[in-house]
């Protein structure tokens, strides 16, 4: 579906506080606590949305690393649905960030690269891409954001508290001396704060912490867990995993108590991976490769979504708006990028996408320095760069996506439909890029 720009989303703002009108009734009696009420505690379920910075897909228990402890993650997976194959739309906090809050790809929500949150930041997210909480607030929900943001403008949800850094604290704690606490622990509770307000309405709660990003800073204890692992670094990343996981842990706690876990839907997931060994680019992150790209992300929903699966359809950070909106039984607007793959969360499908597309800028700020696109169609992985060659990587027979094929398979069936797709791609998003990536590599077949 091509997209069709900025007015499309104006005109779904204003579509969306009519809708309100309409909704108002069923809103208000949507705080279901009875099994009289679960039909419609099914139709608008309250949403709470976790997102982790940095966080690699493979740092969770459920996909299967014994040397990490994240006993909560676990537990949400168990009890929801784990996508093993979910991918960021761009492997860059702000980018990605974006393409989680608006359903559009980067390149056209405004957020190309990182925001600074200085007076020099040129990505501020524009008001023109809606997010999901301006698509939700007219329908009733009570909506909320809590911790790091790193998208600029503050008024994308009615309640925005602003913490110091932007969320990210110094070294990941706010305050000094006696006053000092590790940020997770201050977002957590103020999160928790949200979900225990009065209210006779839906509520969606966006909660984002910092940690596992650098700066490398776990509360006292944690590291302990990881003496075994040599490598520093790789020792204080998986205790802010598991100090990232207890945090998960408070947050389904409080829904418990609250008698909230059987109508909300719990989302838990990540920006971008992490790179414990950066390859040509020399950074954790900005590389399409799986180490970088492939994010975690598990949904519960009891009795809605199926619990204990593991679905390895392939899933975009840029679907989850639309999902959303489908879970809620609300529209979606008809110019968004991603797909709608609610019936894929409820277990009524195993289908999700037939690729995923990734766009990647490797050095922060310096596009001169080489920009790129990327599709893959869960086994084939196809990267066009302006600065390097071509890969062709096949994931099936080398997951570690080290061996180049494209030399061998450039003028094959396998080479010609990846440049398809991502053709049909930069046509539906209005990407300028990629057709000259294409027409290059489609010149050297």
């Amino acid at each position: 579906m091509k997209h069709r720009g900025r007015c499309d989303r104006r005109l779904y703002r204003l579509s969306a506080c009519v809708a309100a009108i309409f909704f108002a009734t069923a809103v208000m009696a949507q705080r279901s606590t009875t099994p009289e009420d679960a039909g419609r505690a099914e139709a608008r379920p309250n949403i709470l949305f976790i997102l982790a910075d940095q966080y690699r897909w493979d740092c969770v228990g459920a996909a299967g690393n014994p040397r990490i402890h994240t006993p909560n993650l676990d537990r949400l997976a168990r009890q929801g649905t784990w996508f093993n194959r979910t991918y960021a739309a761009q492997p860059v906090c702000s980018p990605n960030r974006a393409a989680i809050l608006t359903g559009l790809y980067p390149h056209a929500a405004g957020v190309p690269d990182n925001y600074t949150g200085g007076p020099e930041a040129q990505h501020s997210l524009p008001s023109t891409s809606l997010t999901l909480s301006e698509m939700l607030t007219p329908a009733g929900y009570d909506c909320g954001y809590f911790g790091k943001w790193h998208l600029g403008r503050r008024d994308a949800f009615p309640t925005f508290p602003e913490y110091p850094h932007d969320g990210r604290g110094e070294g990941h704690y706010f305050g000094k001396d006696d006053n000092r606490r590790y940020a997770v622990d201050v977002i957590t509770d103020d999160a928790i704060a949200f979900l225990k307000r009065p209210r006779n309405q839906p509520f969606y709660l966006y909660v984002s912490y910092y940690p596992p990003h650098p700066p490398f800073v776990a509360p006292p204890g944690y590291e302990d867990r990881y003496r075994d692992i040599a490598d520093r670094e790789q020792r204080i990343y998986y205790a802010m995993c598991t100090k990232v996981d207890e945090a998960v842990g408070e947050l389904l706690a409080a829904l418990d108590a609250l008698g909230r876990a059987h109508d909300t839907l719990v989302v838990f997931t990540s920006d971008h991976g992490h790179n414990f060994a950066p390859r040509w680019n020399n950074h954790h992150k900005r590389v399409c490769y799986d180490t970088s790209a492939r994010v975690p992300l598990m949904i519960r929903w009891p009795g809605v979504v199926p619990a204990g699966r593991r679905c390895d359809a392939l899933v975009s950070s840029v679907d989850l708006t639309p999902t959303l909106l489908g879970l809620a039984g609300q529209a979606v607007p008809p110019d968004l990028h991603g797909r709608d793959l609610s019936d894929l969360v409820r277990g009524r499908t195993d289908a999700g996408r037939p690729c995923v597309f990734i766009e990647n800028v490797p050095y922060p700020f310096e596009p001169a320095k080489g920009e790129e696109r990327c599709v893959f169609d869960g086994r084939f992985k196809l990267i066009l760069s302006t600065r390097r060659p071509p890969e062709l990587l096949d994931l099936r027979n080398d997951p570690e996506e080290t061996t180049n094929r494209w030399e061998d398979m450039r003028g094959g069936q396998v080479a010609r439909r990846l440049l398809d797709q991502l053709a049909d791609w930069a046509v539906e998003t209005d990407d300028t890029l990629a057709p000259r990536f294409i027409a290059a590599a489609r010149g050297s077949s």
